[in-house]
């Protein structure tokens, strides 16, 4: 069985975005909860103006309209205190690729340096020690777990990868 590495202090964060596509999409919200031995200590939540209409279906799923982000600051601004915020903690999401994808491309866009913190992604985690569940999206183990935090919007979500998270840790040292 694969074994993967946990650690107690991070960061867990999220984002939303405009579309699927890191190139030509755009974050409108990011969330994260700093993690210190296993305790949440700090939330950073942002929306972000793109500088284009939020499409409709984003507005269905995030409930997030254009109208709501128009007087936010741009991501160029927001960059540098969500950097400041996570500091050099690993990084914990629910399919990092997406997530690590979607922030490296808004960091390169603004001429910053490309993430170079250790990231965890809670679906691996999920595949070894939830493996009841029926499939791994965010909502499923949301709902596996009852958990009544809201979702499709940052910081709800960060508080699903968190308890999702910890829970496969809890489940890691019984095995042990």
């Amino acid at each position: 069985m694969n074994q993967l590495k946990f650690v107690d202090s991070y960061i867990v964060f999220d984002t939303e975005t405009t579309g699927l596509h890191d190139q030509v999409d755009h974050i409108i919200e990011i969330g994260a909860l700093k993690v210190i031995q296993n305790e949440i200590v700090e939330e950073f939540d942002m929306l972000i103006n793109p500088g284009t209409p939020i499409p409709e279906i984003i507005t269905k799923i995030t409930g997030i309209t254009t109208e709501m982000i128009s007087h936010e600051k741009k991501i160029e601004d927001v960059l540098p205190e969500f950097l400041t915020f996570i500091e050099d903690l690993p990084l914990i999401c629910h399919n990092a690729p997406f997530d690590i994808g979607f922030m490296n491309a808004a960091l390169q866009k603004a001429n910053l340096p490309i993430l170079k913190n250790q990231a965890l992604d809670t679906i691996e985690f999920a595949r070894i020690y939830i493996p009841k569940a029926y499939n791994y999206k965010l909502e499923t183990l949301k709902n596996y777990f009852k958990l009544d935090f809201g979702s499709h919007r940052s910081v709800e979500d960060c508080k699903t990868t968190h308890y999702i998270y910890q829970e496969c840790k809890k489940r890691a040292s019984q095995v042990v």
